[in-house]
């Protein structure tokens, strides 16, 4: 099994020497599994390994005992460990989804806020064979194109699936073969959840009736799938660079050309463009068809789309663009210390507090709390947006990195970039608040006063 993760992991080039490791870890035998056997091969690797536990607020007394369990277990193994806590129901209430994918939504934001804390790091999430063919059968429900049948991808950005090409029942093998200890949850036999209901009736009535290596063949369908899927978007990207302009955050077609493509190849275009706008989140086909018609409209002609999208008609081109979103104004507020100060832009607080460093302290890891050496900050301590010229010290870098360069590296959208937070001093940015603290302001031994800040 340990070898098999390997031949994967080296297989999709999942990992380099030196990575930080985010581990999703419920508890479940998924998760352990993964956790147990990246930790074998950590040394081998030369990897640093955080544990994740999400907290979702649902299950009462059996979700404490999963994050005990979770911690335990990491302290046994050596591992860091980070829990957080939300209550998924009324979140999902508030943002109209289902708790299935509130609770998804929520689990990778938090593993993206952690690995924008670590250098060099990758999400590892504990997806395998089963869960391959689940998805693909969800999406197959719902109505879905070649990126629906391409199904979950071994790595997409800094995520990485190193059981993908393991089957649900070698990963339980390896836990009892290895005396591994999991937790069961509960909701995973009940049949209130799509997905449950695909794992323990639709695919045991394919397997018993049609198809007993259903779940092997719908993974190499996947994966062939997944080969043309990427050889579509090799020719989209060559076509953007050839017929797309931006200027001013407007994404410009040259009509002339766009008209020539094939109608595959045109709405996959507009996909992309709408993608790098911001999410593809409530766009539909019948959007991207919309767009695509323009071409055949008078001049001017224009369509709004959701989340404050425009598409318009222009003499030789179609425009699209964001004009429909609220845009936070720029904002600079003095701190004092101590002080509680309320960002009304943003409509959350800032909280500032001297301490004096007793080399016992434990230094948070928060995302929201930082503790800084209070004796290098040059006066006028303020919260702000940024200006031109800003720049954060970062490790490993020779001086400074333009908090621009920082934000595209983070792949920060454009329409967010303003309205980030930062903490700053008369000389130097401290804070990149939500994302990383500078090399310079950072507590050491030598430290006498310490400065914390909260931002909640």
């Amino acid at each position: 099994m340990i070898n098999k993760v390997l031949n994967t992991i080296n297989k999709f080039n999942m990992i380099s020497e030196g990575d930080n490791l985010i581990v999703g870890l419920s508890g479940g035998a998924d998760s352990v599994c993964l956790l147990h056997i990246l930790n074998n091969i950590r040394d081998q690797l030369n990897i640093e390994i955080h544990a994740v536990h999400v907290h979702h607020g649902i299950r009462g007394k059996d979700a404490d005992e999963d994050a005990k369990f979770a911690e335990d277990l990491c302290k046994g193994l050596g591992i860091k460990y980070h829990v957080y806590y939300f209550n998924v129901k009324k979140l999902a209430k508030k943002n109209k989804l289902s708790e299935e994918e509130m609770g998804r939504k929520i689990r990778y934001q938090v593993f993206e806020d952690v690995s924008k804390e670590l250098v060099s790091s990758k999400i590892a999430i504990a997806h395998h064979m089963n869960d391959q063919a689940e998805t693909i059968i969800m999406n197959a429900l719902r109505g879905t194109g070649i990126k629906g049948i391409a199904g979950i991808r071994p790595v997409r950005d800094n995520i990485i699936r190193p059981l993908i090409e393991c089957s649900r029942k070698e990963i339980e093998d390896y836990c009892v073969d290895n005396k591994i200890h999991y937790k069961e949850d509960y909701t995973n036999e009940l049949e209130i959840y799509t997905r449950n209901k695909i794992r323990h009736t639709i695919i045991p009535y394919i397997e018993e009736n049609f198809n007993p290596n259903f779940i092997a063949s719908v993974v190499n369908m996947a994966n062939l799938v997944r080969n043309e899927d990427d050889y579509i978007n090799k020719i989209v990207l060559e076509k953007a660079d050839e017929l797309v302009e931006i200027e001013d955050n407007n994404y410009i077609i040259n009509l002339y050309k766009f008209n020539l493509l094939d109608i595959v190849i045109k709405r996959r275009l507009i996909r992309h463009i709408l993608s790098q706008i911001g999410s593809l989140k409530n766009i539909e086909s019948k959007h991207i068809d919309f767009i695509i018609q323009l071409s055949d409209k008078e001049v001017s002609k224009k369509i709004n789309l959701p989340r404050g999208i425009i598409a318009r008609k222009s003499y030789d081109s179609i425009i699209i663009s964001v004009l429909g979103e609220d845009k936070i104004s720029g904002f600079e507020y003095n701190l004092t210390i101590p002080s509680n100060v309320y960002i009304e832009e943003l409509d959350r607080t800032i909280k500032c507090e001297l301490l004096q460093n007793d080399q016992k302290n434990i230094i948070p890891e928060n995302l929201y709390t930082k503790w800084l050496d209070y004796d290098k900050i040059k006066y006028n301590l303020k919260v702000r947006t940024r200006k031109e010229g800003d720049q954060i010290a970062i490790k490993g870098i020779n001086g400074a990195k333009k908090i621009k360069k920082y934000f595209i590296d983070a792949k920060i959208p454009k329409e967010k970039r303003d309205s980030i937070p930062l903490l700053a001093d008369e000389e130097n940015i401290i804070w990149i608040i939500g994302y990383r603290i500078s090399e310079q302001y950072k507590i050491t031994e030598a430290t006498e006063k310490i400065l914390k800040v909260t931002f909640f």
